[in-house]
């Protein structure tokens, strides 16, 4: 018994080893064995057995010759990640006003696309999901030799901390296992599932342009709202995995009722849902309104073509835009008096129309914020539409290739200790 327990702990050991050897590669972006060694307190021969596995592995690459040292001598060579050693593959799943929206993409170990495909498809619940399985499996088959990391899939629902999809009424999800499910099927891969604004925020956070801010929010508006934070530099999720869930804050008791029982929320004024509305509203009062978001011989409504014509200066999509807007500023200025956040990123569909909506959204913060939130920034999201699938692939990375979360528990179990 005990010396099973010595051998455990000699295999942890070296598996710690390696993490640390990788994390210190990657944040040098170049650095020599030496310069590893150093930097880690392992002994120069712990390094060198390591970045050779690695190098045999392909995740390491030597890239040249850095500068000797004082006393001369040879050159030592410095090392890189191969970022095309191992890649990431991920999906998005999204509910749209044209259908449900699933995007695949491949990345490389420098999260760069290196194949993609974006489609609409006439699917929903359990159908949908083996079709996005089957989808998955030819990606990861087609890689040919390279290592696949995981699988990271982001979806549009509210999906709890136990991987339970228990709210996606819009894809016909409700209490879903999607994680078990997910994970069966790939039984060799890691598989992370990841909700749309929490994975956006996290890839916003990682690798957009809000790598230096520790209080974030996220706001994500299309069909829908959703809304994720950061605080402290950790993503808040809540009990069960429901926080964010802004849609269903009232700003207005003597509202329309919602679904959800209350009057006022949120989601009625803020979304597209009231594009939607106001729309036919305007068509059934005989109330003219512009071709371009409504079809009269198919009664059809384009609530995405509000924001372009709302960008193009027509009246009557103005009007919409800015009315949602008025209304959005309300619960982010709720969100603003909770959390404090440095920034405040605007995500989804309302991105169509960012040259009018960041500056509006500034002016109305500042009027409904009080000191010291007054200080907050409203701004686009950098990847746009992507930050969910860039979001999934990050976790996937830190969590299943640099092992972060192994890593900062052993530091703190080090500090405890």
């Amino acid at each position: 018994m005990q010396h099973h327990s010595k051998a455990a702990d000699q295999k942890l050991l070296q598996e710690l080893n390696r993490i640390v050897v990788l994390n210190e590669i990657v944040e040098a972006k170049q650095i020599s064995r030496s310069q590893v060694a150093k930097r880690t307190k392992l002994s120069p021969s712990t390094v060198s057995i390591i970045v050779e596995a690695f190098i045999n592995e392909g995740i390491v690459i030597e890239v040249g010759d850095g500068d000797s040292t004082k006393a001369g001598g040879r050159k030592p060579r410095l090392l890189r990640i191969n970022e095309k050693g191992a890649c990431i593959v991920t999906a998005a799943v999204s509910a749209e006003s044209r259908g449900i929206l699933v995007q695949f993409v491949v990345f490389d170990l420098g999260f760069t696309p290196i194949d993609e495909r974006e489609l609409v498809v006439d699917r929903s619940g359990e159908e949908l999901i083996r079709w996005m399985e089957n989808e998955l499996r030819s990606i990861v088959d087609r890689q040919e030799g390279r290592r696949v990391l995981g699988i990271g899939v982001s979806i549009s629902a509210i999906v709890g901390n136990d991987g339970v999809v228990y709210r996606g009424h819009l894809l016909d999800l409700d209490e879903f296992p999607l994680a078990d499910h997910l994970r069966r099927a790939f039984p060799r891969l890691p598989v992370v599932l990841e909700e749309d604004t929490s994975a956006a925020i996290l890839g916003e956070h990682t690798i957009g342009s809000n790598t230096t801010y520790q209080n974030l929010i996220y706001v994500m508006v299309g069909r829908g709202i959703g809304a994720s934070a950061i605080l402290s530099n950790r993503l808040i999720k809540g009990a069960k995995g429901g926080a964010g869930v802004i849609g269903h804050m009232s700003i207005n008791k003597f509202g329309e009722m919602c679904t959800c029982g209350k009057r006022g929320c949120l989601r009625l004024y803020a979304t597209e849902l009231m594009f939607m509305k106001k729309i036919r509203e305007a068509v059934r009062d005989g109330r003219p309104v512009p071709s371009s978001v409504f079809d009269p011989k198919t009664e059809q409504v384009y609530p995405r073509e509000v924001y372009q014509e709302a960008v193009k200066g027509e009246p009557y999509c103005t009007g919409l835009l800015t009315t949602l807007l008025d209304d959005l500023a309300i619960g982010l200025s709720n969100l603003v008096h909770l959390f404090n956040p440095e920034r405040i990123l605007i995500g989804g569909n309302l991105l169509s129309a960012q040259n009018v909506v960041i500056p509006y959204l500034n002016t109305k913060m500042a009027e409904y914020t009080d000191s010291p939130p007054t200080s907050v920034e409203v701004v686009a999201s950098k990847l746009g539409k992507d930050a969910p699938i860039y979001g999934v692939a990050s976790i996937v990375y830190n969590d299943h290739f640099l092992k972060k979360g192994l890593l900062l528990k052993t530091k703190r179990s080090n500090r405890v200790s």
